[in-house]
């Protein structure tokens, strides 16, 4: 059995990665799979009906994400997925893990980011029925509306948060789809939302007055707002989205048979600071468009050709 855990510390976005993919590997494999509910799942009240496999006995880790002190019950290995640092901007650089996906012993415990769509792209209606939800929110569904996705809280204190400018450009490119196109906003911090987009209405779960009773968010920042499904979705059924570079967006998105124009940070995480560099590594998604910092939109082909082209340019560092 392949088995993957909860962490408290993982917004939902993160979840989602770790229980699709170690899904995904233990299928490709023929293994069992389980899920170490250490804390709950952060989509449960929304995805009640969610897949978790077989049950997980035992196991502590003194750390989440560290190796544990005791593996569960019938685990005799843990793995952690490959981690290389970029030189460029000293993170992490998150890469396909090949050893995990060719090579995955079983009765394994794994633990990462996973955030590779080359572990997930040829399972999407897969994925898309595992993520399955209860609401179905269409109010911000039609050609002449475009809904943002604006991730706030702790998000502002890492290196991803996307700048003013950024959904301004966006905005004027949607524009140019739809001169009469409207701009709400789903976010997990309205304050800031306000301030970096002050020109969108800001919907969805954190103007209702029936408060969330999961905790959600990472970190110090302490999300007030109601069910986050009601984001989840708004996002799933728009026709138009702008996206911050967060993983809780890149679901909804990247499962919607709806969304027939997206404009996503280029560059993913490292969109304020790179010269030509993903991380991560393998996060384009060919049916999007990026936009980067001087404003230049370029379609996920284009962004797939530039990287590979900068990847040959640096064989010291992707060799």
């Amino acid at each position: 059995m392949i088995v993957t855990e909860i962490y408290r510390g993982a917004g939902l976005g993160n979840q989602i990665w770790n229980l699709v993919v170690s899904r995904i590997l233990a299928e490709r494999h023929g293994y069992k799979w389980g899920v170490k509910k250490s804390t709950p799942y952060k989509a449960r009240k929304f995805m009640p009906d969610f897949d978790f496999g077989e049950e997980v006995i035992g196991g502590h880790s003194p750390r989440e994400g560290q190796t544990p002190a005791s593996l569960p019950q019938g685990v005799t290995h843990y793995i952690k997925e490959r981690m290389d640092m970029l030189p460029q901007c000293g993170h992490t650089g998150i890469f396909f893990d090949h050893n995990l996906w060719n090579h995955l012993p079983d009765n394994s415990k794994v633990d990462g980011l996973f955030q590779c769509l080359s572990y997930i792209n040829d399972r999407k209606d897969d994925v898309r029925e595992w993520l399955s939800h209860n609401l179905d929110v269409t109010e911000y569904s039609n050609e002449n509306t475009c809904v943002i996705h604006f991730r706030g809280g702790e998000y502002l204190t890492t290196a991803s948060w996307v700048p003013a400018e950024f959904y301004a450009s966006a905005r004027d490119k949607m524009l140019i789809y739809n001169p009469d196109m409207k701009f709400v906003v789903v976010t997990d911090d309205p304050a800031n939302a306000k301030k970096f987009i002050p020109w969108a209405e800001v919907v969805g779960a954190t103007t209702l007055k029936e408060q969330e009773d999961i905790e959600q968010g990472t970190g110090f920042f302490k999300y007030k707002g109601g069910n986050i499904g009601v984001d989840y979705s708004i996002l799933h059924n728009a026709q138009y989205v702008i996206m911050s570079a967060s993983t809780f967006s890149f679901w909804p998105v990247w499962t919607s048979t709806k969304a027939k124009e997206v404009i996503a940070p280029k560059y993913w995480f490292d969109h304020k600071t790179s010269n030509g560099w993903w991380r991560g590594d393998d996060m384009i998604v060919r049916e999007w468009n990026y936009l980067d910092t001087s404003g230049v939109l370029s379609n996920g082909e284009k962004c797939q050709e530039e990287y590979n082209n900068y990847k040959a340019r640096n064989p010291h560092i992707y060799g």
